[in-house]
């Protein structure tokens, strides 16, 4: 099967984001079960908003990927995709698979007919992911236009019942979606083995170093406990420079320079290597809707702390797999984090569960269900 994923970003190294981590864990297992895989993106970083690569066609991992030049204006994140109808019609794809609810999406309703393929949309709920107060804005209409253009749209694919639920109160109809447990992480993840043993009790975050990721509530509430067997909190990711710079000067006033190290970026093996070797694994999200970095550190038989937003209780069983607090809530977060580092048994009662809860997101999974969907609406 002739497959085109449309996504504005790729993870080009050493960037990262969910949405693109989810691009290419799935189109690369995709080619390797014979498909003929292309991703449609943009050499461009998703945090920065910098070029990282250059504009040309080049194959990763089986997957022909297309980097095509951006408009200049930009809603949030959103861009339009110079030529994009042009590499679709040379593509001739059977299955157009769109991710996000960028103009892209749109355009490619439009054309479905008469490029002759089958569009799927998988959206990622853009309600609980809006960075910029323009998303904001622009929401209510994006949505109404997405209603308006359902009928060149196959199937909708949701990863959680909460967004199923945003779907359908946005007037999509139930039978024109698909829930399907999202695509973390390899099964090759769930056999890693730590390469080292931290001296003393570890926290660690990883992933984009932005406000709404609640990193100033963290370091807060690392102030608050930071006394308990000299407890450190490592931080790494892409970072808005603004907001590294508050985060900095935060843990200078806290006095906690000896207990937070920022990394920077990492490779994807230097993350995994800080999740194996980490205590516990904290997202204090502030708005979020499944960040797929709390199912990688379940894997790696990490015990979890994060918010009570998004779909988050989706992926995290509170109090089995790991802690879940309220969000921007300093106290409540310390408190979690007490807990842990103050009963053993406790976290190693919930590594266990963790480990064996994150079996259920695995690509392998995931991209059999997908193939079939394929299967299913080629038919049609």
């Amino acid at each position: 099967m002739r497959i085109a994923i449309v996504c504005p970003y790729y993870p080009w190294p050493p960037s990262f984001g969910g949405v693109e981590t989810i691009v290419r864990n799935v189109s690369i297992e995709l080619a390797k079960r014979g498909h003929e895989v292309h991703v449609v993106t943009t050499p461009f970083d998703v945090t920065t908003g910098k070029q990282v690569s250059d504009y040309s066609v080049e194959e990763r991992g089986g997957v022909i990927i297309h980097k095509l030049k951006p408009k200049r204006i930009r809603v949030g994140y959103a861009r339009v995709l110079e030529r994009l109808k042009e590499k679709i019609q040379q593509i001739k794809p059977e299955i157009v698979h769109s991710h996000n609810l960028h103009p892209h999406l749109f355009q490619l309703a439009e054309w479905r007919s008469k490029l002759r393929y089958k569009l799927v949309a998988e959206l990622h709920h853009p309600a609980v992911n809006l960075d910029f107060f323009i998303q904001k804005i622009f929401l209510p209409f994006t949505a109404y236009l997405m209603k308006r253009k359902s009928s060149g749209i196959d199937l909708f694919l949701a990863h959680t019942n909460l967004e199923k639920s945003w779907l359908i109160s946005k007037g999509i109809k139930e039978d024109a979606i698909k829930v399907i447990r999202p695509p973390f992480i390899s099964s090759r993840l769930l056999l890693h083995r730590a390469t080292a043993t931290p001296n003393k009790p570890s926290l660690l975050y990883v992933g984009r170093i932005v406000p709404k990721k609640g990193l100033h509530v963290l370091i807060k509430a690392l102030s608050l406990v930071k006394n308990i067997n000299d407890a450190e909190l490592v931080i790494a990711g892409p970072a808005e420079e603004k907001y590294l710079r508050k985060l900095q000067n935060l843990t200078t006033k806290l006095k906690l320079e000896t207990h937070v190290k920022f990394k920077g970026r990492i490779t994807e093996q230097e993350k995994v290597d800080l999740m194996s070797s980490c205590s516990i694994f904290v997202c204090p999200t502030l708005a979020d809707y499944h960040p797929i970095v709390l199912v990688e550190a379940q894997a790696l038989g990490k015990p979890v702390i994060s918010t009570k937003v998004g779909a988050i209780s989706e992926i995290v069983i509170d109090g089995k797999t790991g802690l879940l607090v309220k969000p921007d809530q300093e106290l409540e977060l310390a408190n979690a984090i007490l807990i842990l580092l103050r009963n053993k048994e406790f976290r190693n009662t919930l590594s266990r569960n963790a480990k064996e809860y994150a079996k259920l997101f695995t690509i392998e999974a995931s991209v059999r269900a997908l193939e079939d969907i394929y299967g299913g609406i080629s038919t049609k």
